[in-house]
């Protein structure tokens, strides 16, 4: 049940993908965005009032879409009149402030638990209200020429971007994982709803200060140094988590070893937008294909998290992302 939850937000986020896309080069980004928003919105709203698991799997299926959407929209217009030299601090700027959102999503499931979903998810449905009335004061920007699939498959023939989609597509691999053999493993060990919800929380705080700092590196060092750096320390961080089974240890080590493989994604994006406007596309296409790889990961990572941990148990799952991580960074020393 767990497995499929997560993997039902990468469905919806993997079904926008190509709406987000027209939506942006149509009705620009700061419309997109607004749309995105009301999406996540009824999301909520389906957790709030939603006893059957359809409505749930709805819900956050909902959520997933308006996620695509709101990336497709802010992205670009974050990334209005920002050249190569300073994309990767951009864009890890921008991760950082989804992952600040991240950070609150377990303090919400904490407090959904001990004060009831219904008024928890019900103020949290009101919180877009906020965020549109915001996007209303920034000035409208252009939206950006329309891209056809044919364009597209061809960015795809280049090799800086099709590695760069494959680091992009870590993060959400290992984010279904570790969600859900990481959540496993420390109901197992008897922790709490608090101290799960610190462990992901803190992840996702260390993420968010992480990466403005990686994205600035990337733009000075290059994209290859920290992301060998990186995926080393994080196969080595997994690897560490398959023995464990202490409740503060796991709640550390899930912090630790999350946030680091989470912020390879900015040089990533940061590596796939270089091969992009190389090839004379633009950063609405390279949004568009790293999140077309993302959410067919993250459900992929998801439901590998659930077979492992039902046939031999959470090791083996932390075991497979750790060899996928050590695999990559292969990858990079090898071809970038």
């Amino acid at each position: 049940m767990g497995g499929a939850l997560v993997a039902a937000f990468a469905v919806g986020f993997a079904v926008g993908t190509y709406p987000a896309l027209r939506l942006t080069s149509t009705m620009g980004p700061r419309a997109t965005t607004v749309i995105g928003t009301a999406c996540v919105a009824a999301g909520m709203l389906c957790f709030a009032v939603g006893a059957p698991d359809g409505l749930l799997f709805a819900g956050r299926g909902l959520a997933g879409f308006g996620s695509v959407v709101i990336y497709s929209g802010g992205i670009a217009l974050a990334m209005n009149g920002v050249g190569d030299e300073h994309r990767g601090a951009t864009i890890g700027t921008i991760y950082s402030g989804s992952y600040v959102g991240a950070a609150v999503g377990p303090l919400i499931g904490t407090a959904a638990t001990v004060l009831g979903r219904s008024p928890v998810f019900g103020l949290m449905a009101s919180a877009p209200l906020v965020v549109t009335a915001l996007l209303f004061r920034l000035r409208p920007v252009v939206a950006a020429a329309a891209v056809n699939l044919v364009a597209i498959r061809g960015y795809l023939r280049s090799g800086r971007v099709r590695l760069g989609l494959w680091i992009t597509s870590l993060p959400a691999f290992g984010g279904g994982v570790i969600v859900v053999s990481g959540a496993y493993r420390l109901d197992e060990a008897g922790a709490s709803a608090l101290m799960i919800g610190i462990a992901y929380g803190g992840m996702a705080v260390m993420t968010a200060i992480l990466e403005p700092i990686v994205g600035r590196v990337s733009d000075t060092w290059g994209r290859r140094p920290p992301l060998i750096v990186l995926m080393l320390l994080s196969a080595i961080a997994m690897s560490m988590l398959i023995p464990i089974h202490e409740r503060v240890a796991l709640v550390a080590l899930i912090a630790i070893a999350g946030s680091v493989f989470s912020v390879v994604d900015g040089p990533g994006f940061a590596l796939v937008g270089d091969g992009v406007e190389s090839l004379g596309g633009n950063d609405t296409t390279t949004t568009f294909l790293v999140n077309l790889s993302w959410g067919p990961s993250a459900a992929l990572g998801a439901i590998i998290a659930g077979v492992c941990h039902d046939a031999v148990g959470a090791g083996l799952s932390f075991g497979v992302l750790a060899a996928v991580i050590a695999f990559s960074a292969g990858l990079v020393y090898r071809y970038l």
